[in-house]
């Protein structure tokens, strides 16, 4: 019943994150126009990008399935490495205003330089957010708080836009941005509070090189080049133009919905399986549960998305987008399989095994790479949606095959370093 109850609370606190966003965004743009709201899509784009590929992507994964092998207060386990190695943020956010700066050439002196601090400030608030979120999700029975947390910030941020929306002010593209920060903020201490108290204990220390070493071996199934940092747009842009792009972009919106349970279950199973990490047979159990509950349920989504595919991109998008239609089918199916590789990721690095995980992401994304190249040489969007779908289906059966061989038991460290 527990279990239950946390699933309920992960999967509406992901369908309602995914809500607010798209909410955000319309309103954003009928606030700001085009060239506004572009600035924010920069913005956003950049600041999450440098946070994903650097700390933002596997370390806050390693963060979560360390304290919940060790069941320890993240305040405890993160003591020492958040006064050593807390500096080491701000790295991201320099590069990222560097980027900002030199892809806004032609922006005044003034806005241009005011947009390189926000995506500074966008970065690492990102970053700290995130290894907040991955704090709460290690310490056990505090999953439902995470949900909380993680939906805070753009719950706050829609509320700030509507008010300025429905009450006529003329906000700025640095005005949207200075409400986000404030309901990140707003988010970022509710998260701190969020955290169970600490016991001040010095062997509940984590151990730094171990650490650092679980994010390393999980750097590559964490950042999810396949599905997580838009690379199949980027070479549908690239090589099938805007206009083929447009069409895509529409059918990815749609077959989204496909993944939310696989995203809301991978939060849940990589502290559970951790959790029993001394005990095998449990934490085959916590597998088997998990993943048959995943599979069941996005089945059901799958099939239910693939019936109201067309009306749903015409009603939306337009008769325009009817294009979109035939690649949406494929992607609805990709995206199914690729939301239940994101639970078979989860469930390797819970158990220590994200380095395998990373292996076949790096592997299976070169074929989506070329996948997408035989397609723009044929002309052909639908071929997009075959490669995802046959890069997802091939992800599944290699990730598979290593969850279900068994591993020794490795005990957790219990010092630091």
């Amino acid at each position: 019943m527990r279990d239950r109850f946390t699933f309920l609370v992960v999967v509406m606190g992901t369908f309602g994150l995914q809500g607010l966003t798209l909410v955000t965004g319309i309103i954003s743009a009928r606030l700001l126009g085009v060239e506004g709201r572009g600035q924010v899509a920069l913005v956003f784009a950049l600041g999450l990008m440098l946070s994903q590929v650097t700390f933002g992507g596997s370390l806050p994964v390693a963060i979560a399935k360390n304290l919940a092998e060790r069941r320890l207060a993240a305040r405890d386990g993160l003591r020492r490495l958040a006064r050593r190695r807390g500096w080491m943020l701000l790295l991201p956010c320099v590069l990222a205003a560097v980027m900002l700066l030199l892809l806004e050439r032609d922006a005044s002196g003034g806005e241009r330089y005011g947009l390189a601090v926000a995506v500074a400030v966008m970065t690492l608030q990102t970053l700290v957010f995130r290894m907040l979120v991955g704090s709460l999700q290690g310490e056990i029975g505090h999953l439902g708080r995470m949900a909380l947390v993680a939906m805070t910030p753009q719950a706050l941020f829609t509320i700030a836009l509507t008010t300025a929306w429905l009450a006529g002010w003329q906000w700025s593209a640095l005005d949207v941005l200075a409400s986000f920060f404030v309901a990140s903020l707003i988010g970022v201490l509710l998260g701190w509070r969020a955290l169970a108290r600490p016991t001040r204990r010095v062997e509940d220390e984590l151990d730094q090189g171990r650490l650092f070493a679980d994010a390393r071996h999980a750097y590559v199934s964490s950042v999810r080049p396949i599905d997580g940092i838009g690379l199949d747009r980027i070479l549908v842009g690239a090589l099938l133009g805007t206009f083929a792009l447009g069409l895509y972009a529409a059918a990815v919106a749609v077959a989204f919905l496909c993944s939310i349970v696989g995203q809301a279950v991978s939060v849940i199973t990589l502290p559970r399986v951790a959790m029993y990490h001394d005990d095998p047979e449990a934490q085959r159990a916590v597998i088997r549960r998990w993943l048959l509950l995943s599979a069941a349920l996005i089945v059901v989504i799958v099939l239910a998305v693939q019936a109201i595919v067309a009306p749903a991109i015409r009603i939306a998008f337009g008769e325009e987008f009817t294009g979109a239609i035939t690649v949406a089918r494929w992607l609805v199916l990709a995206v199914g399989f690729l939301g239940f590789r994101t639970v078979l990721i989860s469930v390797l690095q819970g158990q220590g095994r994200g380095g395998t995980a990373s292996w076949i992401e790096l592997a299976l994304t070169p074929v989506l790479v070329v996948g997408v190249l035989i397609s723009a040489h044929y002309e052909s969007l639908e071929g997009v949606g075959v490669a995802m779908l046959v890069v997802g289906v091939i992800a599944c059966i290699a990730l598979g095959a290593v969850v279900a061989r068994r591993q020794p038991v490795r005990p957790p460290s219990t010092t630091s370093t």
